[in-house]
């Protein structure tokens, strides 16, 4: 119940804001000199520096200022397709609201360099937190048939792309949680990974510190934790030059 909240109140911020500059442009709108699309964009700015001051992400600065565009023109676009694009949107890109972490898709070549580290591991259980279509746990419980491989994702509907995933695959030894990474018991398992962004891992590492067993490995792609020097780097042969940040508990 937490973390639904914890995802909704940046979508009552957008309400909020927009509400706010919708009001003052209501009860100014004698004295306000342009009208039409700018003053639509100008709402939009406004209601974007609204919610910036409310604590939102700067990932909301282009859907606030498009917004009141959005409901001015809906008479050339049918409204329930801006609903339904508002709720796709909302569905797959849920934790970019609130964590501030973007949909990362890990590639196959990432998937092959992880299947290295489970093996040289010899590790028995793994987590990806926030594993969003389920790729990298599916590969890997096939791979290690002795491994339990466990994904947590928050984000509606690539989760339930993941549980589709699972049920064609079969794979007994993987599972997949709707649950946010913060609250996910990270001592359970042998190598944590996450594909995040710059802003969560400080807290994520304490988290990794926190609660992980002594000789487990956490694995960063792509972002390392700021001030901390991994342990190694693995550099994975892919087109956008992946690095896995490895850092020995």
């Amino acid at each position: 119940m937490n973390s639904i909240r914890r995802q909704l109140i940046p979508w009552l911020k957008v309400l909020v804001s927009q509400g706010l500059v919708l009001a003052l442009v209501l009860w100014l709108r004698e004295s306000i000199p342009v009208g039409g699309p700018m003053l639509l964009v100008a709402q939009g700015l406004v209601a974007a520096l609204i919610g910036r001051l409310l604590g939102l992400s700067p990932f909301w600065i282009p859907i606030q200022i498009l917004l009141p565009l959005a409901a001015a023109y809906n008479a050339v676009v049918p409204a329930w397709a801006y609903l339904a694009a508002f709720i796709v949107c909302a569905l797959i890109y849920w934790n970019s609201a609130s964590e501030q972490v973007p949909l990362y898709l890990t590639n196959r070549r990432t998937w092959q360099a992880l299947d290295t580290i489970i093996s040289e591991q010899k590790a028995t259980s793994f987590v990806d937190l926030g594993s969003g279509m389920g790729g990298v746990v599916t590969f890997l419980a096939d791979a290690h048939p002795g491994l339990r491989a466990r994904g947590v994702e928050t984000a509606p509907l690539v989760f339930l792309a993941s549980r589709i995933r699972l049920m064609l695959r079969r794979l007994p030894n993987a599972e997949f949680a709707y649950r946010s990474i913060w609250d996910e018991d990270l001592s359970a398992h042998d190598v944590v990974y996450c594909f995040l962004s710059p802003v969560p891992m400080p807290r994520m590492f304490v988290k990794a510190k926190a609660e992980m067993r002594p000789g487990t490995l956490f694995v960063s792609n792509s972002f390392a934790v700021p001030d901390v020097e991994p342990d190694a780097v693995v550099e994975v042969d892919d087109t956008r030059k992946t690095r896995l940040y490895l850092y020995r508990i």
